[in-house]
């Protein structure tokens, strides 16, 4: 089994207790994911199974839209929902809409943001949220990341809705944080529900009981994508006949279709089967075969 599953992640679960739901189910197997969610998140995760998981960094490197629900007056511990309050401050003037508006302009374009103490990213080889946990200094450096747009929903302090469109290494949670100290009220993440990764859409995704109901091997060619869905951004390479078998040993191959650099392609045989993907030699005027599939069924 081969393709992408396209999943509304409901609250509490982790990306991991999905991964591991769906493997039993399929019976075993490489099965992947696209991006984590936080367990008090929800919303749409990209579910690989066999040779998607091999393009999974496609979705990582995304942009991505979402809904989020952040709470002013307070920051925690973890800038979500999951930790202990840090601070409690009653404003001498709560913020009004304007206040609001001035500062989501600052978190426009590319920014600096401090990823949250209570993050999986590596410190001396070890998460940093295991570190904090014990209670051992954690220091994360500032990292560039960029905002397209971001929009205010609804706000009655002290609760305020945006949807955010952004692009990868971006957390909502750390946003929260900075908004509030920005305002000068405090913040944390209340809620979160992500709503597009690329070209892929909540509204697309199934739910978990839906696939309590329907998801078996033989119905998983009905309920899942094609591999390709992942990377059709990229153009199109078509192997010709005499060269397939060069593709499948792994051998360069030519081709009229010429490209600039280190161009990545997907490619097809001439019947239209995606056979893997392609990096262009400009010196050689070659296409190198950088990850091949031979389709079984």
């Amino acid at each position: 089994m081969h393709g992408v599953l396209l999943v509304d992640k409901p609250r509490g679960w982790t990306s991991h207790d999905v991964v591991a739901w769906i493997r039993r189910r399929l019976g075993g197997g490489a099965v992947g994911h696209g991006g984590t969610l936080d367990p008090a998140a929800e919303g749409l995760l990209l579910i690989a199974v066999g040779v998607a998981t091999r393009l999974l960094q496609h979705a990582i490197d995304a942009d991505k839209s979402y809904v989020a629900h952040i709470v002013l007056g307070t920051g925690t511990t973890t800038d979500d929902i999951e930790g202990e309050p840090t601070t409690s401050q009653s404003p001498t003037r709560i913020p009004t809409s304007e206040d609001i508006e001035r500062g989501l302009q600052r978190f426009q374009g590319t920014i600096d943001q401090v990823p949250p103490v209570y993050s999986a990213l590596k410190v001396r080889g070890v998460a940093a949220y295991r570190q904090a946990r014990r209670g051992a200094p954690v220091e994360l450096h500032p990292r560039q990341v960029t905002v397209h747009r971001v929009r205010l929903l609804r706000y009655e302090y002290p609760d305020l809705y945006l949807a955010i469109d952004c692009g990868k290494g971006f957390y909502v949670r750390a946003f929260a944080r900075d908004l509030g100290t920005v305002v000068g009220t405090g913040g944390y993440l209340h809620g979160l529900v992500r709503t597009r990764i690329g070209r892929f859409t909540l509204a697309e995704a199934w739910r978990l009981d839906e696939l309590e109901r329907h998801l078996t091997p033989i119905a998983w060619p009905l309920l899942a994508l094609h591999p390709d869905a992942l990377i059709q951004h990229l153009p199109i390479l078509i192997v010709a006949e005499p060269q397939l078998a060069a593709w499948y040993h792994g051998a360069p191959v030519r081709s009229v279709v010429a490209a600039s650099g280190q161009t990545l392609a997907r490619a097809y045989a001439p019947d239209g089967t995606w056979i893997g993907l392609a990096r262009y030699d400009s010196k050689r005027r070659l296409w190198h075969p950088e990850l091949v599939h031979r389709d079984r069924a």
